[in-house]
């Protein structure tokens, strides 16, 4: 059965992350952050099944340059460089449809903020049976427009980035009701595109027992029993019904919890594994500066014992 999820957050540099190499991962690319001079390969990463870079511009747009250019146009040290949307497929589709239906919610997004996104369709861990299809959508915290000569620029922050107090002034809504919205627009895309896959997603017309959820039926109440319930006076049926409400309703909680862990587990190896290589590139990088500092040590004591030798050979005649 397909799962809701769709969820966000954003790239931050106070956190010690680079769109670079947050979407160098999401890729499975190899991408040089110019900013730093560090390269992120990241080839060699299985489980990506589709990439693609959506824009309304009429331009082909390069992941290089696209995410480099992000990061230079940001000046403050604690600067938002990408805001990311996770979104989770249906299984019910085959691999075209969900990609279509991917591409679909990037579009919205593009059309809703004037940004670009960088899309990257994950498919489920090979040891796994946890049908976690899912989709990672990278998106440029500013507007993107073309200049005269046809480049790509970044200009104004996309409203979403905006403050809950700039947002106010401007007549919008806070975030938490922007972002509300659009997960509200993934559940009608993902409705939709199951329905014209042959699917139901909200309504199904079996019974309890035919769909072998372990949900249990309630009794018909009939016209009395409505009327003593309005009334405040419990009834046999009504107070069966009402333990048959409750059973399944922690039933129907207990699975959603169980599928979002699911969910959450899936996503979790990302962040895990890109965690991991941060730390790696972190050991790496202060080895690095461990092996200059102790060749410029040499090169200093090389040049005092060559300066001194000097001075007690005196001058030659």
């Amino acid at each position: 059965m397909a799962i809701y999820h769709c969820s966000t957050k954003t790239v931050n540099r106070s956190s010690g992350r680079s769109a670079i190499a947050s979407i160098a991962y999401r890729a499975g690319e190899k991408l040089e952050d110019k900013l730093t001079g560090l390269t992120h390969d990241f080839t060699r990463k299985g489980g990506v099944v589709y990439t693609e870079i959506l824009s309304n511009l009429d331009i082909e747009i390069d992941r290089g340059e696209l995410w480099n250019l992000a990061e230079k146009t940001e000046l403050r040290k604690d600067a938002r460089t990408a805001r990311e949307w996770v979104i989770a497929l249906p299984d019910e589709l085959d691999e075209e449809q969900r990609k279509e239906l991917a591409r679909d919610f990037a579009k919205s997004l593009i059309d809703r903020y004037d940004v670009v996104a960088d899309l990257a369709i994950h498919a489920p861990s090979r040891n796994g049976n946890d049908k976690n299809h899912h989709a990672h959508i990278l998106l440029t915290t500013r507007k993107a427009e073309l200049d005269p000569e046809n480049k790509l620029v970044l200009t104004k922050k996309a409203d979403i980035e905006l403050s809950n107090a700039k947002r106010k002034t401007l007549g919008m809504g806070t975030t938490q009701e922007d972002i509300k919205q659009v997960r509200e627009k993934w559940a009608n895309l993902a409705n939709h595109g199951l329905e014209i896959a042959g699917y139901r997603q909200k309504i199904d017309h079996r019974s309890y027992a035919d769909q072998g959820n372990g949900l249990q039926a309630t009794i018909h109440e009939g016209s009395k029993v409505t009327q003593l319930r309005r009334k405040n006076i419990d009834t046999e049926v009504s107070r069966f019904n009402d333990n048959v409400k409750l059973q399944n309703s922690q039933q129907l909680k207990h699975d959603h919890h169980q599928k979002e862990k699911v969910l959450d587990q899936g996503f979790n190896r990302v962040e895990q594994g890109f965690e991991q290589w941060k730390k790696v590139q972190e050991a790496q990088r202060l080895e690095l500066e461990h092996q200059q500092r102790l060749k410029l040590e040499q090169e200093r004591t090389m040049k005092q014992t060559y300066r001194q030798k000097m001075t007690r050979s005196g001058p030659s005649l």
